[in-house]
């Protein structure tokens, strides 16, 4: 479920400001999407997949910046993808760097996947989006793609060889700006083709290079990690998500409102999401409440205190709750429970 995938801020720096320099106004900008610049700056920082896309549309289609996607990519060296540059830098080869993007390139870039192959005398790498189409596509793939172009040609060998990029294929038409491609330096682009990827001669895919350090890479992997981790438990649909912050220690206190804005969404998107999975924030917060009541109650704490507990303005409410919950008032479930306990 692509509304439940929040994409990282890493690169929102360089968009930025590439729009400062032609005069765009960033807060108006950010506010459009109810964003502000604070935010991003905050540690761990992300952005909805519908905030995303509706900014770089606003920017790509309302705004005539076309070449947004090659803008922003010339701007990314190694030094700007933080743990994940860590690791290119560190890695023994090119077959090291490829197997590493293949697995966590997503941290950076969610819905796009690398893969490579050899075919012939060449390595070809390719690039899938799984999320983008139109302008969106084309802006997301320039910039991948020019990121990897700047990396190659970056990546120093132990041997002081040059690689050399010698195909770019894209998937999309030759765009009005396309002469704006010869800073790839590559020897040939073609448009229109039914994938995205770039083509290398294979002699450089085991050289060993020149600042390989097992250690750091290692470490660097490890970050990385988490990272991919994180990224991964995004997975999960919205009831998931929804259960698992409401299970949280003062999960309970809060409202739809806050699990939206946790899950950096819309409370109308989320509580769309719930319908189409069949349930409501309601039915879930009674479910955990339910849930937690019992557990309450089996620890040995009053009817009283599970109450207040759980936020029931008095102990006559949370009755009546837990009676339509379980068909028990309270101390009857308690007695039941602990005859069945005996009995077992």
């Amino acid at each position: 479920m692509t509304d439940s995938i929040n994409l990282p801020t890493y690169y929102f720096g360089h968009v930025i400001s590439v729009l400062k320099q032609a005069g765009i106004g960033i807060d108006k900008w950010l506010a459009s999407q109810h964003l502000d610049l604070a935010k991003l700056l905050e540690a761990d920082a992300r952005v909805s997949v519908q905030q995303f896309d509706g900014l770089m549309k606003t920017v790509i289609e309302s705004r005539g910046f076309e070449d947004l996607g090659l803008l922003v990519g010339k701007r990314l060296e190694i030094a700007h993808h933080g743990d994940f540059g860590l690791a290119i830098l560190n890695s023994a080869t090119l077959h090291q760097v490829l197997d590493f993007h293949v697995t966590f390139l997503p941290i950076r870039v969610p819905f796009v996947k690398l893969s490579y192959r050899i075919k012939g005398s060449q390595v070809v790498i390719t690039l899938a989006d799984e999320h983008w189409q139109g302008s969106l596509h084309r802006a997301v793939i320039e910039a991948v793609m020019t990121a990897i172009v700047n990396m190659l040609h970056t990546i120093k060998f132990q041997d002081s060889s040059q690689l050399l990029i010698d195909l770019l294929k894209f998937d999309y038409s030759k765009p009005r700006y396309y002469k704006k491609y010869d800073y790839l330096k590559v020897d040939e682009l073609i448009f229109d083709k039914s994938e995205c990827s770039l083509y290398f001669s294979k002699r450089f895919i085991d050289k060993p290079l020149a600042f390989a350090d097992e250690f750091s890479f290692q470490r660097a992997v490890l970050n990385c990690q988490k990272d991919l981790d994180s990224y991964l438990q995004q997975d999960l649909n919205a009831v998931d998500h929804v259960l698992k912050l409401l299970r949280e220690e003062d999960g309970i206190n809060l409202t739809l409102d806050n699990i939206a804005e946790e899950l950096h969404t819309s409370k109308r998107s989320l509580h769309r999401e719930l319908e189409r999975e069949g349930t409501s924030f309601k039915i879930l917060l009674k479910q955990v409440k339910a849930q937690r009541a019992t557990a309450l109650l089996q620890q040995g704490k009053s009817v009283t205190e599970v109450a207040d507990i759980l936020n029931y303005s008095d102990c006559a409410n949370f009755r009546r709750a837990f009676k339509m919950w379980f068909g028990d008032a309270p101390k009857e479930w308690i007695a039941k429970n602990r005859k069945d306990n005996a009995s077992e």
